[in-house]
């Protein structure tokens, strides 16, 4: 899911305008590393139980200390009931500049994992300690600033998503401020590892298909970073798999970031000591920049109902089959598998030279790459 970044710059982009010099600083890696090694640590317990509840209080220390303002009537927690379960999620606000501005852009990570299991603690370094590392590190960075941003920006950390999205699902049908007012929903959902551990420096965004006046403000961010950037549609992924979903089943624009599931997915070997720090702040940078732009627009892109094809998407599609080719023996391809892809590789490369994808096109192609995801990763 790479996208060549030069082409979608042509494509979407024209000329790319010069990014200030304060948004090109990288964030700060060891500030990074040392929340991604607390939240992984024995302390929390996996973030789960009481190790979530001790997560939660850590996070609103860290938010009030920002100078944030309280998300839920003088809180910084939601109280939620799912059954049995019971969940906190955690929200600050750093409010707008500009009244007329009245929407609000959520950047957003679940905190909560798979807990201790069979006397096992599962740390959850990368799913999810990664992107509520980065959300951390924004909100520092954009607190921090002199000027506060022409429009508001909600900082918000889910629980229970290991559970089914619950702390997602409670919060956008109990929302802190109208629902009409979230005019751009982020989340990120592991940012320090690499798809099948052989992806390399690749970030995946997903959620333009529905909101493509977002692709330009990603390639423009894009610009300058160690990444290699692969923007395609959500439905690749079959059914809602982060946080973004009970947004987008309210038609709600949203950009779900991830380096995708690495071998030590929802594994005790998730541990803190192997995240790529360096990918991981490059990840922080670009997904800050498309916040501020986002901040300080003057229109938010709206929702688009119909997906058109994009063949940047393919061009993203082909590069991902092709690598994973590359590492046939390492990662076990089957015959099967292995024919699929190649053939779909050549294909693609038919469509990229005609320079357009037709949505039956597309429809065939995300139906490999869905099988490659559920059978070889």
């Amino acid at each position: 899911m790479w996208v060549l970044i030069g082409i979608a710059a042509l494509a979407f982009c024209g000329p790319i305008a010069p990014v200030e010099a304060e948004d090109r600083a990288l964030p700060g890696r060891a500030r990074l590393e040392a929340d991604v090694f607390r939240l992984a640590s024995p302390e929390f317990e996996g973030r789960s139980g009481d190790g979530a509840r001790a997560a939660g209080d850590f996070l609103i220390d860290r938010l009030r200390g920002l100078g944030l303002e309280p998300a839920f009537d003088g809180r910084f927690d939601q109280e939620f009931a799912a059954g049995d379960l019971r969940g906190r999620n955690i929200a600050a606000l750093l409010p707008g500049s500009d009244p007329d501005r009245s929407e609000v852009v959520i950047l957003s990570a679940h905190y909560d994992h798979l807990g201790i299991r069979g006397g096992r603690l599962f740390p959850g370094a990368d799913d999810n300690a990664t992107a509520v590392a980065m959300v951390l590190e924004v909100a520092r960075r954009l607190a921090g600033q002199a000027e506060p941003p022409t429009r508001g920006i909600l900082f918000v950390f889910f629980d229970l998503e290991e559970r089914g999205l619950l702390g997602s699902q409670h919060f956008v049908r109990e929302p802190p401020l109208p629902r009409d007012r979230i005019g751009l929903f982020m989340t990120a959902d592991m940012l320090g590892r690499s798809l099948a551990g052989v992806g390399g420096d690749s970030l995946f965004i997903m959620g333009t298909e529905h909101a493509p006046g977002l692709r330009p403000w990603i390639f423009e961010a894009a610009e300058g970073l160690p990444l290699s950037v692969g923007v395609v549609g959500a439905d690749l992924l079959a059914i809602d798999r982060s946080d973004y979903g009970p947004f987008r089943q309210r038609s709600i624009p949203f950009l779900f970031f991830s380096t995708g599931e690495s071998p030590a997915y929802h594994t005790p070997d998730d541990l803190p000591e192997t995240i790529d720090y360096g990918k991981l702040s490059a990840a922080t940078a670009l997904i800050e920049r498309v916040v501020r732009r986002a901040c300080s627009a003057d229109e938010l892109p709206g929702w688009t109902p119909d997906r058109e094809p994009w063949i940047e998407e393919a061009v993203a599609i082909r590069e991902v089959l092709a690598m994973l080719l590359e590492h046939e023996e390492e990662l076990e391809i089957p015959a099967l598998q292995k024919s699929m892809m190649s053939g779909m590789v050549e294909r693609i490369g038919g469509w990229v030279e005609e320079g357009s994808l037709t949505p039956p096109q597309r429809m065939s192609m995300l139906r490999v790459a869905q099988v490659v995801l559920f059978t070889v990763l």
